[in-house]
This record gives structure tokens, sequence and C-alpha cells, in this order.
């Protein structure tokens, strides 16, 4: 295989990684790396920190872990890898193995022979058909060119207010950049929730009640019929079906769309995007495909997916690299793992939401639990939020969420094994979690979760979540009893119609003071005395009593 030719479209972060191990597996392998744009293998979930100027030079992401920057020159001394920057792949010719590519400035065509090609184009950002969706001060974020343009347009035309349409991860992060620029922000999103692609309404309720604390302004379930624009034809706000948003710069992040139309040319097998099995393999047994122009598996559902992130196109890249030079390397699916950090406060999630697992059939069952993210005597520690979602009759995990400013990503990475493994709520209650004062707590907040879950699937923990308690606030027929001290009490309350505080230590001995006519809700800090005042109720002989999921340290609908 010492003559294989191996031609590669897309230089990006698939493409890249491909070509590199590729050159790692096969040494003498020609291989040919073709991006049409200005920049090779860079960071571009690295671009909404560029822009809020954490990171400081473009260039830092091109950069290698040692500093240096990728470059077709420091491709070719590096891995002797040959990069065509700037120039397009056109049209691919089966029948002859070929690639015709055209220079973008000049037009220059060239024709390159394959044994193996790889096709790793990625995505482009969806331009919804919108009035003076091209004018001036509009702008997309995919590439290095969008974050310079933006950050200069900020800095030369006195922008003093945004507008970003889309509250999924790409533009919240920008959202987050355009208020470090001291800028007025309104995110505006059609559905009734933030990161609705990444967590259920509820804990998108959550962080966005902590957003406003940070003055992001957001409209959901809002729609914007069209740009509004000035005389000079500049950005002056936009037209929602709710009114106008004055802004003079507008970050339109509604998702992306794989850049497919090569492969549907050459006849590939294509659904949304490209269609590959487990050896990143197109149709065609000769051309492999990565990145975010393929669809690939939810290893929890078993189904096929459209998940475009960074981190699964190296996966597959390197897949690629060694499969094209003889190797058995398989990339079998995804369980969608994505975290954010915004502010002080970070978000994680890891398999399915609650609304796509009911879609598929499952009978759920959730639990929401707070707390501390190393132990509660230890300075320093901060709260998050886990919510476990699980099969009802299995137990397996189905998903998981969190959110706080305590630390989400080792959970959600936890989760990652436990859910692509099939871990249920019981043997997730058991596993053998490290444990440090400093680090972390002795009942780790993934294994309180994964017992509430179980508690609640054996029948013995009955819960309800924000929004239901949220609409039983003004009810007659509810009597909410607070299990917090009188000076908890004092710091935050809930405007429930009919409440009683009782703390929890004199729960059992007061009981009997409570109506055996109405539902019973109790309700703490974070529901740890929740849940054990349910049982204390349930002994003392009442049957209808919930606790609140959550506790309301994190109660979303305090403004």
């Amino acid at each position: 295989m010492s003559d294989l030719k191996i031609v590669v479209i897309g230089g990006v972060a698939a493409g890249p990684k491909a070509a590199a191990r590729a050159k790692r597996c096969n040494p003498q392998a020609q291989v040919t790396l073709i991006e049409k744009g200005e920049w090779i293998s860079y960071g571009g979930c690295g671009l909404p920190y560029f822009l809020g100027a954490t990171v400081k030079d473009i260039n830092d992401l091109m950069t290698t872990s040692w500093e240096a920057v990728r470059t077709p020159e420091f491709m070719k001394a590096t891995k002797d890898i040959d990069t065509l920057l700037g120039w397009e792949a056109t049209k691919i010719n089966r029948a002859e193995k070929t690639v015709e590519v055209k220079e973008c400035k000049t037009g220059e065509v060239k024709v390159l022979p394959y044994d193996k090609l790889v096709i790793a184009t990625g995505a482009e950002n969806f331009k919804p058909p919108m009035e003076n969706i091209d004018a001036t001060g509009v702008f997309g974020m995919k590439t290095p060119k969008d974050a310079l343009d933006m950050q200069n347009y900020i800095k030369t035309e006195g922008v003093s207010s945004a507008v970003v349409i889309g509250a999924g991860l790409i533009g919240m992060e920008c959202a987050e950049a355009f208020a470090n620029w001291g800028l007025d922000v309104t995110i505006i999103e059609m559905q009734g929730s933030i990161f609705p692609q990444v967590l259920d309404a509820e804990m998108g309720a959550v962080f966005q009640n902590y957003l406003e604390g940070e003055d992001l302004n957001f409209m959901l379930n809002t729609k914007v019929e069209k740009i509004l624009v000035n005389e000079e034809g500049k950005v002056s706000g936009v037209q929602t079906d709710k009114g106008a948003v004055d802004a003079q710069l507008v970050l339109v992040a509604v998702g992306v769309r794989p850049q497919v139309q090569l492969a549907v040319d050459a006849g590939l097998e294509v659904e949304k995007a490209i269609i590959i099995n487990d050896h990143c393999q197109t149709s065609d047994p000769d051309i492999y495909a990565a990145g975010d122009c393929v669809m690939t598996t939810n290893l929890v559902s078993g189904q096929r997916v459209y998940s475009p992130m960074g981190s699964t196109a190296n996966r597959q890249g390197r897949v690629i690299g060694t499969n094209i030079t003889g190797g058995d390397a398989t990339h079998p699916g995804v369980v969608q793992t994505a975290v954010c950090k915004m502010f002080d406060w970070s978000l994680g999630a890891v398999g399915l939401s609650e609304r796509v697992a009911k879609q598929l059939g499952y009978d759920t069952v959730t639990a929401i639990v707070p707390g501390p993210d190393i132990t509660h005597f230890m300075p320093g520690k901060k709260l998050i939020m886990t919510r476990l979602l699980a099969d009802r009759a299995t137990g397996r995990i189905l998903g998981v969420q969190i959110v706080g400013p305590g630390k989400v990503d080792k959970r959600i990475d936890t989760m990652v094994a436990a859910i692509t493994f099939g871990v249920t709520a019981k043997q997730l209650a058991n596993l053998d979690l490290s444990y440090a004062p400093p680090l972390s707590s002795a009942m780790e907040n993934l294994t309180n979760a994964a017992n509430v879950l179980q508690n609640t699937i054996e029948g013995k923990a009955h819960s309800m979540r924000f929004e239901e308690f949220k609409s039983k606030l003004d009810s007659n027929d509810v009597l909410y009893i607070d299990l917090r001290t009188p000076h908890e009490r004092a710091q935050k309350m809930i405007p429930a119609k009919n409440q009683i505080n009782i703390p929890i230590e004199e729960l059992r001995a007061r009981a009997h003071e409570l109506p055996k006519d109405k539902e019973l809700i109790v309700f703490c800090i974070l529901s740890t005395r929740g849940f054990e005042g349910q049982l204390i109720l349930n002994q003392a002989g009442y049957d209808n009593v919930k606790f609140v999921q959550g506790g309301i340290q994190f109660w979303p609908f305090n403004k």
C-alpha cells in the first residue's frame, strides 16, 4: 500500500484527523487535504470565546498543544500531508475514482485520483428565508472569518445592543460573548425554553432564571418575521410576532445544515446527512465520511440521529484514518453528550431528553435532586441540580441533565459511560465513585439521584415537578407544608395561597394538626427533607402527600 492515494475533502476537524491518522498508520501513503476556506484544523467550538475576547488571538484556535499554528506548511513539514487551501471539491467521479477540484480565486481546475476518499464537508449555517437576512450587521457563526467580522463590527460601528435569534448552544455562547462587550442582549427563541435540543423545559427554566440575573433578555415562543434596517441598509432591529426589538447587530443561530450536495451528486446514500456504517464507510466502500455532514446512531434509542459535534468529528476521523490504511476500527455511535458554560454556571446533558424518550414510547420516570458539588461542610462548595431519566419497566438510565454553578462536566462524563453501557438506577446507586471531602461527597449527587429514582420506581417516593407545583399555588384543595427552619424561610418564600411552616424536626409530633381532606405538599430547600417529610406523613396515615422535586433553591419562577 505504499502507493495508496488518499484524498480528504474538508479541512476543519474530521478531515485533518483522518489525514494525520492515515499517515501515522501508513507513512508511504499519498495524502491530499482539500479545504475551500482560509483556515485548516481550527477549533470551531472556540469561536464564541474569541468573539468575547476570552481567547485573544484567532490563531490560538489553530494551534497544536505546543502552540504551533497549523498551516499547509506545517502539515507538510510535520505530517507529509499535501494541503490545497482555498480549493473546492466540485465533483466526485466514482467510476474513475477521481475528484475534481477548483481553485476558488482563479477558477483553475485539477483532477485528483484516489484509492480512498474521505468526505468531511461539515455543515453550513441555516439562513431562514427572511426579509433583509443579508443586510449589513447580520451575522452567522461558523468560521473564524465570522468571528473576526463580528468583533470588528462591534468595535467600529458603535454597537450597543444585539439580538440573537436561536437559544441553542452557539447562540447562547455568543450571547455571553456580546454581554462581555457590554452590549444589551436579547435572545429570541421560537420554542418555549432555552437550549431546547439539550435540556428539557424545567431545566431550561432554571438556567434561564440564572441568566436573567446576568442581564440577558429572553423572548420565548417568539417568531422573528423580518430584519429591520435603517436608511443606510444597516441592521436597526428585528420585527417579531410580539413586536419590534431594537439592535445594531443580529446573530442568526437557528442551526446548521449538513453540506451533502457533493455526496448527493455522486449518488451516495443520503438521508438529511450522509449515511455511514460503524466503520464510517458510505454506500461506496472506498468512500468514507465523518463529522457534521453525516448521520450517526444514538446508542440509547438505536435510531439514526444528526448530532454535529467537534468531539464526534475527531473520533470519527481517527476511525477513518485507521480503516483506509487497512485497519479495523469502529465508531458505533453517540449518546449525544453536550456541555456548556455561561458566566458562572454550567450545564450538561447526555442521553435522551424526556420529550424524545416519550416520543419513542418509553414509560419514563424522573428524579430531580439538588446538592453541593463537594462535601457540604467544605468551603467553596457550589450547588448543582441533577435530573435523571429512566425507563420505568427496566430501571435503565435513559438520560441525565445537570445545571448549576458547581462541577458539572465530570458527572456528565461519568454518565456517558453509564448510559453507553446500559446502567440501571440500582447499578448507578452502587457505583464505587470517588470520595474525598474537598473533591466529592460520600453520597455523590449521582448516587442520591439514583436512589430517589429507584424509590420512585418502587412506589416509595411520591413527588411533583416545578410546573405542577406552580399550578397549584392558588388551590384551596392543597396545603403546602414548608419543612424549613423559620430562619431559612425568611430568606426565600414561595407565593403559595395555603402554606404553613412545620420544621422537619417537629413534623412527626405535629402531624395530627394537618387536615385529612387536602392534598399535602411538603417542600424544603433541596428536597432532602421533602422525601423524609412525605414518609413521615405516610406513616401518620396521610396518603395524599407529595414532595417537591428539587426543593425551592432552584425554583425558576421567582420573577
